[in-house]
């Protein structure tokens, strides 16, 4: 039962219900009508007897309902002619003689209550013979209505069966959904460290799973912003120590440098990563606001941006030899946020380049996805950080911390795109690959 589907435990819910109806009915109702004949076959009249039928009946004990009527005029039993008044028998007589169906239902209003009586033909000995069989109006509607109210009674009770055997269904199927409840709630109040256990395959297990999996992703976001929070807090600790402990040697006539322009300059390098470090904060907060918006897309040519910005940062080490081959690719998205991709990239291959940076921008033959790689002749980065660097504040090549390829990262799961980095014989490549949106027409 665990295995099944949501939606085929709810059908087998209703078809069982609907199922528990059909048979109650099927087997009550015949009873009903057997019981309600029975009672008014075997019925005595009480109060005055209103006709000559009744009285000759009631000779006998019990209620006839019926005679036989032969081509002659005979009756059986031949008392049952002076039952009737001379002119309602000659109608009965009539009809019977002028029928052509087997049996066929009549209806008199010759005396003061209307008699309905159904006339069945047949052959006794090569004669015809009919039987009458009488059931009077006011016994009609009495058996429709007692029929209903034992109908609407005992289906009326089946109901509130059925309503109760629900409720156990539906307290079954939504017991998981209740437990689910007050598990996200203790999520909201950041009480996530409980496990979500509800072992099932259906539509509330996966849904379940579903929200152990947010919970688990919960918990490393918190342990990852925790972490990021400490690392920030070193990362902006260090260049404010060093410029107040240099600012307070120079105030007091010390030079850490050995003279005035060296200490100054010390400080301005450490108030620029400073500056680069809350600079590369605010555009991570920028993009996580970003990438909950729908951004304006324009067409942007990739290659001309990236020989731009290539071509103005290459100045911080222009004896570095730069090779470029670049194919015309013109994407949909914001040419800024592709700019900060292009240049954090960059910034980092001319780093740790030796003498020598490829660059490669490609196509596929179906148009749909372009292939940036950036190469450069540096040392291979250690196998153990290799697919640490993506992460806020790890630690690099020399030590070194920084934000750069975690924004580049961002970027590009904007873009539904990603991101590689590999060791190769001579050098160390990055090579991104862009899911490409073609321009609305």
């Amino acid at each position: 039962m665990r295995n099944l589907s949501l939606t085929v435990k709810i059908w087998l819910a209703i078809s069982l219900v609907s199922l528990l109806l059909y048979l109650f009915v099927l087997i009550v109702t015949p009873f009903l009508i057997r019981n309600f004949f029975t009672n008014n076959m075997l019925e005595q009249p009480s109060g005055p007897l209103k006709n000559k039928v009744e009285e000759l009946v009631n000779d006998r004990g019990f209620h006839i309902r019926s005679f036989i009527l032969l081509d002659d005029g005979t009756t059986l039993p031949s008392k049952a002619r002076q039952a009737f008044q001379p002119s309602f028998f000659n109608e009965i007589k009539r009809n019977a003689e002028s029928q052509q169906q087997s049996n066929k239902l009549y209806e008199s209003k010759n005396g003061q209550t209307p008699i309905r009586y159904v006339i069945v033909k047949d052959l006794a000995y090569g004669r015809p013979l009919y039987q009458i069989m009488f059931l009077r109006k006011p016994e009609e509607d009495r058996f429709v209505r007692e029929f209903l109210f034992n109908i609407m009674l005992f289906v009326g009770l089946a109901l509130v069966v059925s309503w109760f055997v629900s409720l156990l269904i539906v307290r079954y199927l939504t017991r998981p959904l209740t437990i689910m409840e007050q598990h996200v709630k203790r999520i909201a109040n950041r009480n996530w460290h409980e496990p979500l256990d509800i072992k099932r395959n259906d539509e509330i297990g996966k849904l379940a799973n579903s929200i152990d999996s947010m919970r688990q992703q919960l918990i490393q976001q918190d342990e990852t912003q925790q972490s990021m929070l400490q690392n920030i807090s070193h990362e902006l600790k260090t260049p404010v120590m060093v410029i107040r402990s240099y600012a307070q040697a120079i105030q007091d006539g010390v030079y850490p440098k050995g003279d005035l322009n060296g200490s100054i300059e010390v400080i301005d390098e450490e108030g620029e990563r400073l500056e680069k470090l809350i600079k590369q904060l605010l555009y991570l907060t920028r993009l996580d606001y970003l990438a909950t918006k729908n951004q304006q897309q324009d067409e942007v040519q990739l290659d001309k941006l990236i020989e731009k910005t290539v071509q103005r940062l290459h100045l911080q080490r222009p004896a570095i030899n730069l090779q470029l081959n670049l194919q015309p690719v013109t994407v949909m998205g914001d040419e800024e946020t592709l700019r900060v991709m292009i240049e954090n990239l960059f910034d980092n291959h001319l780093r740790y380049a030796r003498s020598q940076i490829k660059i490669n921008l490609a196509v596929n033959s179906e148009k749909t996805e372009a292939a940036l790689s950036f190469w450069n002749d540096g040392a291979q980065i250690a196998p153990q950080i290799l697919n640490e660097v993506f992460k806020p504040f790890q630690k690099g090549r020399e030590g070194k911390y920084g934000l750069g390829l975690t924004i580049v990262q961002r970027i590009l799961k904007m873009y539904h795109g990603d991101i590689v980095l590999k060791n190769e014989r001579d050098g160390v490549s990055s090579i991104v690959k862009m899911h490409l949106k073609l321009p609305e027409l």
